[in-house]
C-alpha cells in the first residue's frame, strides 16, 4: 500500500485521467489531498501544475480531497464512489457501479453498472445508465437521458426528465410545487403520493392504469388517463409501455410497503433478455477498447479474478432473489384474494449458463443477474 499527500486549497481542480481498478472520492475539511492505492509508488502518478492536478491510479485507490474540489474523472475500469464533494464533478465512463452520496452539481456521461445516488445538493445528469438505478433526494433537475434498468426516484425536488427507461419505474414523494416530471418506460410505472398531494396527471400507458386511492376520479381517452389531486401544483407526464399503479401514502388506506410491490413478472424475463442484448454489441466495442488500453499482466489476472467473484456473487444473489420474489408473491396473493398464477417452466442450464457468462465478460453485474435468472425462472 502507498500514499501521499500534498497541501493544497480549499478549491484545487482534480482531473482523474485513468482509474484501473475501483475509485473512491471523499470530500474532507482539511486543505489537503491524500492519494492511497493499494498496489506500490508506481501504481499512481499524481502531477502538479499550481492548483490544478491530474492522476492516473493502476490499482484501486481512495483519494481524500477538500469538500469544494472540482473533479473531471474520464475512465474509471472498476466501481467509483463519491461521498461529500460539493465542487463541480463531470465523469466520463465508469465500467462498474457508480454511487454518489451528498455531492454537488454532477454530470456522467455512463455507467456501465448500476447508479445508485443519496442526497445531491444541486442538478445531476446522467446521460447513459446500463444497469438500474436509484435516486433518493436531489435537490436540484434530475436529468436522466437512458437507463437500460429499473429506475427509482424518492425526493427528485427540482423534477425529473427521464428519456428511456427499459425496465419499470418507481416514484415517490416528496414532489415539489412548480416542478415537472416527464418520463419514459417500457416497462410499468408505480407512483405513490401522499395524502396532500397536489399534482395533475397527464398518463399514457398501453397496459392501463389501476388506482388504489379512494374516490379518485380517472378521465380516460384510449390509452391515456388524465386526473388532479388538490390543485395541480405538480405536473407529471409519463408514457409507459405496461401498467401503472397509483398508490396512496395514507395509512389509512393500508400499509404504503414502500417500494415492496409485485410487478407483472409474465415476460419479464424477455423484457430483460432484450434489454440485454440491445446494449451487447455496444459493450462489447466498449469493453475491448477499454482493456485494450490497460497494461500490465497484474491487472489482467485481477479482473480475470473479478470475473470468477462476479460469477459465483451472481448465483448467490440469484437464490435470495427467488426467495424475495416468493415471499412477495404470497403477500400479494392472500392482500388481493386472487389464486397463484401459472408459472413458466423453470430456466434451463443452458440459459443460466448464457446469463453467468455475461456477468463473467463484465457486460452485466450480479445484481442484473439475479434479476434476470428470478425472472427466466418465472418468478
Amino acid at each position: 500500500m502507498f500514499n501521499q499527500t500534498v497541501e493544497t486549497s480549499a478549491t484545487p481542480h482534480v482531473t482523474v485521467v485513468e482509474s484501473a481498478g475501483n475509485l473512491v472520492v471523499r470530500g474532507a475539511e482539511k486543505e489537503r489531498i491524500t492519494v492511497q492505492v493499494q498496489g506500490e509508488a508506481e501504481d499512481v502518478i499524481l502531477e502538479r501544475e499550481g492548483e490544478t492536478f491530474s492522476l492516473s491510479a493502476r490499482s484501486d485507490c481512495t483519494l481524500t480531497c477538500p469538500r469544494d474540489t472540482i473533479f473531471t474523472i474520464r475512465a474509471v475500469q472498476g466501481n467509483l464512489r463519491i461521498e461529500r464533494v460539493e465542487g463541480q464533478i463531470s465523469v466520463g465512463t465508469v465500467h462498474g457501479n457508480l454511487s454518489l452520496r451528498a455531492v454537488g452539481p454532477t454530470k456522467v456521461e455512463q455507467a456501465f453498472g448500476n447508479l445508485r445516488v443519496r442526497q445531491a445538493v444541486e442538478d445531476l445528469h446522467a446521460e447513459i445508465t446500463r444497469g438500474n438505478a436509484r435516486v433518493r433526494g436531489v435537490e436540484g433537475t434530475l436529468s436522466l437521458g437512458q437507463v437500460d434498468g429499473n429506475l427509482t426516484v424518492e425526493g427528485a425536488r427540482g423534477g425529473l426528465t427521464a428519456g428511456q427507461v427499459r425496465g419499470n419505474v418507481r416514484l415517490g414523494p416528496p414532489f415539489s410545487p412548480g416542478a415537472t416530471y416527464r418520463l419514459n418506460a417500457d416497462g410499468n410505472l408505480t407512483l405513490r403520493l401522499p395524502s396532500d398531494a397536489s399534482i395533475r396527471l397527464d398518463l399514457d400507458a398501453r397496459g392501463g392504469v389501476r388506482s388504489h386511492i379512494p374516490d379518485l376520479v380517472l378521465e380516460e381517452d384510449g390509452d391515456r388517463v388524465q386526473t388532479v389531486l388538490g390543485s395541480g401544483d405538480v405536473i407529471l407526464e409519463a408514457h409507459v409501455d405496461g401498467r401503472v399503479s397509483l398508490r396512496s401514502l395514507d395509512p389509512e388506506y393500508g400499509p404504503a410497503q414502500g417500494f415492496d410491490f409485485i410487478p407483472d413478472l409474465e415476460g419479464l424475463g424477455a423484457q430483460i433478455e432484450a434489454s440485454v442484448a440491445g446494449a451487447m454489441a455496444e459493450m462489447e466495442s466498449r469493453l475491448g477498447e477499454s482493456l485494450g488500453r490497460i497494461d500490465g499482466e497484474q491487472v489482467r489476472r485481477r479482473i480475470e479474478h473479478s470475473a470468477e467473484q462476479f460469477r459465483r456473487s451472481a448465483e448467490r444473489e440469484a437464490e435470495r432473489a427467488r426467495l424475495r420474489a416468493e415471499r412477495a408473491e404470497r403477500r400479494w396473493q392472500r392482500a388481493s384474494g386472487r389464486r397463484p398464477r401459472a408459472k413458466r417452466p423453470p430456466a434451463t442450464d443452458e440459459e443460466r449458463m448464457r446469463v453467468l457468462r455475461l456477468v463473467e465478460d463484465g457486460k452485466i453485474t450480479p445484481e442484473q443477474a439475479a434479476d434476470l435468472l428470478a425472472a427466466l425462472d418465472g418468478r
